[in-house]
């Protein structure tokens, strides 16, 4: 009776989640992060990737998932689109089933679903990618795990803890965050007598995969200099996009400082975005094991963010919008009064849903922007849909001289990065270093633009898209970028 709604519930998930990924690319609204991991598994998956940043790349399991996917797939397959939406099916069937089986009936089941998995926040990190979609995934274990902890704390429990701390902190830079400010708390989620009886053995059982895989990570970027960490993406660079959006929302810091400011807004994303949580966990406030896992994990989510902001080496707090509808969802699986008292839940589930876009705006302003730009203008990020556009131009060509690592849309434009010469390539480094340029095509953004600031090309030849060069004509050009040819020799 219920493998046809799971069935039809988990391929309803993935179409919509393909669809919202593709417009969401075309319209520039994918976030810096994904589009690097994207260009970065296309180019692992079409062979034009080191081992060594292959092994050694962050986050380890949405990137290694990715690059598998591009690997089996043709050129031009959208492998983190085909990624996040397969995880984010996965977990709109998981839930499906979940209520179906805590005891409520279909069309609640349904509708619950409907508010829940296509909450704003659960959409906004399919837009993000495998990385946002992973995260949330994993914050669900965790926080199931964290429930089977406090009833039981039995060998099995505190493996599922251990490797869900392992998961979350290889599957985003915020989930290695929550993981880290979860430790000193999981002591109120463990079985008090456990404690008192073993609680050294317990937090060695507890920690020792998390532990153990940063090591391991660790050794192998040593192995592999150059990659690691900053391969992904550069932790301080969005977390200063994330500040000046902050800024712009609310002007003058709210309270003082950007690191409280950080937990206020993930404190009132949780509020707004799940409301439901507030009321199922205030009916058994009484009940510790229910409220003691609840409280560690919204306690960790917004330690996490206040740790982001005053270390800068998590990037940005934003990604933490995902736990809004994972709580929600905690709240309609664990709390055993929730099924009788629907005519209160479902409006508070359709009340979270609306909170969930006002809370967007709270904790990722950036997106906001975008969103705004969009209703407004018909366009999104522009300068990322150029160079989207410069990468579909590139297309059927071979020997493109361009800086894919500054502009990471363009080999996510193009489809496959073979055929690229970029920075890591000979003929770019011999370019630079005998300020010539040889390659049959080469492509530069403006230098006035925000991606024109920072290309190496452009700081090499600085005259190249105002005035061309010997040689050259250009073939190809959007508000942003140029694309020459070389003109081939007449005796040829």
């Amino acid at each position: 009776m219920r493998a046809l709604p799971s069935g039809l519930a988990v391929s309803l998930s993935f179409v919509t989640a393909l669809v919202l990924a593709a417009v969401a690319i075309q319209k520039g609204l994918v976030t810096d992060d994904a589009v690097r991991l994207w260009a970065g598994a296309t180019s692992a998956g079409t062979g034009d990737l080191s081992i060594g940043r292959i092994v050694a790349a962050y986050p380890t399991i949405p990137f290694l998932s990715t690059t598998l996917v591009a690997l089996l797939t043709p050129d031009s397959t959208p492998a983190p689109i085909i990624v996040a939406s397969a995880v984010f099916a996965a977990i709109t069937g998981f839930w499906f089933v979940r209520f179906l089986t805590v005891g409520l009936p279909l069309w609640a089941a349904v509708l619950s679903t409907i508010l829940i998995a296509f909450h704003p926040m659960m959409l906004r990190a399919v837009i993000g990618g495998p990385a946002d979609v992973f995260l949330a995934l994993f914050l669900f274990m965790i926080a199931s795990a964290l429930f089977d902890l406090r009833a039981r704390s039995t060998t099995p429990e505190v493996m599922m803890v251990g490797l869900s701390l392992f998961a979350l902190a290889f599957s985003h830079p915020i989930g290695a965050a929550i993981a880290f400010a979860m430790v000193p708390l999981l002591v109120l989620a463990v079985h008090p007598m456990l404690v008192a009886n073993s609680s050294l053995n317990i937090l060695i059982a507890l920690l020792f995969p998390t532990i153990f895989g940063i090591f391991a990570f660790v050794y192998v970027s040593w192995i592999f200099p150059g990659a690691g960490w900053s391969y992904f993406a550069a932790p301080a660079e969005s977390l200063s996009h994330w500040a000046v959006g902050i800024a712009h929302l609310i002007g003058d810091n709210l309270s003082g400082g950007l690191t409280v400011d950080a937990s206020l807004a993930t404190g009132a994303a949780l509020v707004l975005g799940a409301p439901v949580a507030i009321v199922a966990f205030s009916w058994v406030i009484r009940r510790r094991p229910l409220i003691a896992p609840a409280l560690v994990f919204a306690s960790a989510l917004i330690v996490a963010a206040a740790s982001t902001v005053a270390t800068g080496l998590f990037g940005d707090p934003s990604a933490l919008a995902v736990a809004s509808p994972v709580l929600a969802a905690i709240a309609m699986i664990r709390v055993p009064t929730v099924s009788q008292r629907l005519s209160v839940i479902l409006p508070l589930l359709a009340l979270g849903w609306i909170g969930g876009l006002i809370s967007l705006a709270l904790i990722d302003p950036a997106t906001t922007t975008r969103l705004t730009a969009l209703v407004e203008s018909r366009g999104g990020d522009s300068e990322r849909i150029d160079t989207l556009a410069a990468g579909g131009a590139m297309v059927g060509r071979d020997g493109i001289l361009v800086d894919s690592q500054n502009a990471p849309a363009i080999v996510v434009g193009r489809g496959s990065a073979r055929g690229v010469f970029a920075p890591s390539s000979e003929p770019f480094a011999l370019a630079l270093l005998l300020a010539r340029l040889d390659a049959p095509f080469v492509a530069v953004p403006d230098p006035q633009s925000m991606i024109g600031i920072s290309d190496r090309l452009n700081k090499a030849f600085p005259t190249l898209y105002r005035e061309g060069a010997a040689g050259y004509r250009v073939i190809y050009q959007n508000m942003t970028w140029k694309m020459f040819e070389r003109i081939p020799d007449k005796k040829d």
